[in-house]
């Protein structure tokens, strides 16, 4: 018995050291490998090599060679990236390097720790062919033209000052990239002035060749030196082109039978000619979008549709011919919905209807206040046949409830709306804000200058025209967080316009005050926005 009792506590034992459990305790390793050594070392000069061996403090591996290794200057071929003996990280070149030359191998999105998937953030190693390393610099820092917002992973290279073919045709005799922050700082450059170019670089070929590339440049060229405190760093604003060919990149029939189309680039006319129609009045009615590159085309008759094909005209003349496909039967109700807006003259009730409004009927719009019948003025928008605009006589304070009953709106398709019901209000004087903004300017501006004021969610509020003249006072504001944003006009037509890389052309100038102003109740706040011009 005691032998088997032996046993069997033999086979639980062996059994409990053989479970598997999971290791606790200890912190996460959010640190990346770390650079230990390299053959040659790091910052070496006088290098005649083919072969560059980095050792990690431990177990490496390498990913997206491709597309996250960056060299400066850019090498004709991409060398033979490889882990060998776990910790170390092999760079096989594959040609000779130029002369005289400090090159840059930025290896911190390429090599991360095996384990925790941890980058080697920030990891540079750098050589110099000639007898000494360079040691001049040019920094600064890439923006979204029109947002404000920093960019991060975008290409910022240098051209010779004399280069006359960069960008499109030529590799970029430096290159490096932003960070998250949108700063770049371009190191180990030879004396010299250069032209500076970024690009958000879609197929990794350190050129400008793709229509969705955005890009930005700068006229003058930039010398490069040693950065203090003195330094003024370089501002790049990111756009995207207009496409140089008008197109049609996108055709497709709403639920609601509009065809939406999208164009390349904006247009100021479109007309749509049925190539199997004889006969009939069928009439497309246009509503553009306010950048005017798409168009939402509503027919005056839904019939056969289908059966025809349609040749696309711009003022550019024919671009493309095509079929109308309605995926989804259209609904017979029109939707319905109301958003307000508080003015100065008043409490304005924005309605949209799904289709455009053939007719309304003032009387199935009912406005009450307990019950007790409130007045107001109902009409068309002077410029969008599917919004109507209501403008009730309500009082500060007061609120009331809107009703609008059945057929109250008909559509251009005799779809009629359901009952929609919505609570409305004016505030009160003391509980809305005003805000007066005065523009300071170094110099005054020839172009047009529109101020807007964006709520805490980006959607405009309110915008005015403005000179570095006068204040721009804003009554009756919501209180809550806003922000201001000022767009440079030049060509006077009302928009902001992107660049142009062949004629020189910047994008129009749009300024963002950088602090969150805070509308209070009963409150006016004055401020002074100094805009410095770049």
């Amino acid at each position: 018995m005691k032998g088997k009792a032996g046993a069997l506590l033999l086979i639980a034992l062996l059994a409990a050291c053989a479970q598997v459990r999971e290791i606790t305790g200890g912190d996460k390793d959010e640190k990346g490998p770390l650079l230990e050594s390299a053959e040659p070392p790091n910052y070496s000069a006088r290098f005649t090599g083919d072969r560059i061996l980095l050792h990690f403090d431990e177990r490496v591996q390498v990913e997206r060679v491709r597309e996250r290794l960056l060299i400066s200057p850019p090498l004709d071929e991409i060398p033979t990236v490889r882990v060998v003996r776990a910790n170390d990280v092999e760079i096989q070149l594959h040609a000779p390097l130029r002369a005289n030359t400090t090159y840059t191998f930025s290896m911190g999105e390429v090599v991360k720790d095996l384990t925790e998937g941890n980058f080697a953030a920030g990891m540079d190693y750098v050589l110099s062919t000639g007898d000494a390393l360079d040691s001049l610099q040019i920094a600064g820092m890439v923006t979204h033209a029109f947002k404000g917002e920093a960019q991060k992973d975008v290409l910022v290279m240098l051209y010779p000052a004399n280069d006359t073919a960069d960008f499109k045709q030529s590799r970029p005799t430096y290159a490096t990239r932003t960070n998250a922050e949108g700063h770049f700082l371009l190191q180990h450059l030879r004396e010299g002035s250069y032209r500076v170019r970024a690009l958000r670089d879609q197929n990794a070929n350190y050129r400008y060749d793709l229509p969705n590339e955005e890009i930005a440049f700068v006229e003058r060229t930039v010398e490069a030196k040693l950065i203090d405190s003195s330094y003024k760093q370089i501002e790049l604003r990111l756009f995207q082109e207009t496409s140089p060919v008008q197109s049609v990149r996108e055709a497709i029939v709403e639920a609601d039978g509009a065809w939406r189309i999208v164009f390349s680039r904006p247009a100021e006319r479109i007309v749509l000619r049925d190539l199997e129609r004889t006969g009939g009045s069928l009439v497309w009615e246009p509503e553009w979008s306010t950048t005017r590159d798409t168009v939402l085309l509503w027919p005056s008759d839904t019939t056969a549709l289908g059966d025809g094909r349609y040749m696309i005209e711009t003022e550019e003349g024919t671009l493309d011919t095509l079929r109308y496909r309605a995926i989804k039967k259209m609904p017979f109700y029109t939707g319905l919905v109301a958003h307000m807006q508080e003015e100065a003259a008043g409490l304005v009730v924005h309605i949209e209807a799904q289709r455009p409004i053939a007719s309304f009927d003032p009387a199935r719009f009912v406005l009450e206040q307990d019950s007790t019948t409130v007045p107001f003025l109902l009409e068309r928008d002077t410029v969008d046949r599917r919004h109507l605009v209501l403008r009730p006589e309500l009082a500060p304070g007061a609120n009331a409830t809107l009703m609008i009953l059945p057929k109250a709106v008909r559509d251009i398709y005799s779809g009629s709306n359901d009952t929609l019901k919505v609570g409305i209000g004016r505030a009160a004087e003391q509980r809305t804000g005003t805000l007066r903004v005065t523009l300071e300017m170094p110099t005054a501006s020839s172009a047009t200058l529109l101020i807007q004021l964006l709520d805490g969610q980006g959607h405009l509020v309110r915008e005015a025209p403005a000179n570095t003249a006068n204040t721009v006072k804003w009554e009756r504001l919501t209180p809550g967080n806003h922000t201001l944003r000022m767009i440079e006009d030049a060509n006077g037509n009302g928009r902001w316009d992107t660049g142009n890389w062949s004629t020189g052309l910047q994008p129009e100038m749009v300024w963002h005050h950088r602090e969150v102003l805070n509308v209070r109740a009963a409150w006016d706040l004055g401020i002074t926005w100094k805009v410095a011009r770049p």
